[in-house]
């Protein structure tokens, strides 16, 4: 496997374990510092190149600035790691695809997962539909995943969110 795809499954997994509580942001930011030390990270990929470089801008940021609110800094931190995840999936950051919604109506999910007020709790959100879900990653799983987070978004935080399969009734999905 060549470094471009280590880096890259590094990165991934990495926000994984953010998103579901398997580490820390000031972990998160000190085990990716340690990754970039220790691997080589020259590669020819832009869109790889692009997500290190705001990856190490959030380190620099998360552990120079003390300034920000606890809640302003983890919304920053979020959208960051979203941004870097959406440029390796998707070859755009998430930040872009808001503003292709908010200015063109282009929406690849549902609207509200663009607010503020959704980023701002879909971490802790997230932890608590797989603490009830569990792993999961089983034929259909993305029903019962869809059908939790629905009643945890509207009865935790006051958010209606609607799923791929209420947004396309048409669609068949596993």
């Amino acid at each position: 496997m060549n470094n471009a795809y280590k880096t890259r499954d590094f990165l991934l997994s990495h926000i994984d374990d953010y998103r579901y509580g398997k580490i820390s942001a000031p972990d998160f930011c000190s085990e990716s510092a340690r990754f970039i030390l220790l691997h080589p990270l020259y590669h020819s990929d832009a869109d790889l190149q692009r997500a290190l470089e705001i990856l190490k801008g959030q380190i620099n940021r998360f552990c120079a600035d003390k300034n920000e609110t606890q809640q302003e800094g983890d919304l920053a931190f979020w959208i960051a790691l979203k941004d870097i995840e959406y440029l390796l999936k998707y070859e755009r950051t998430f930040t872009e695809e808001r503003e292709d919604y908010f200015q063109n109506g282009i929406e690849r999910t549902d609207p509200v997962e663009y607010t503020d007020a959704y980023l701002a709790i879909e971490p802790e959100a997230e932890r608590l539909i797989r603490e009830l879900t569990g792993e999961g990653e089983y034929l259909g799983f993305c029903h019962t995943y869809w059908a939790t987070k629905k009643r945890v978004l509207k009865e935790e935080y006051g958010i209606d969110w609607q799923s791929p399969s209420d947004r396309h009734p048409g669609m068949l999905f596993d």
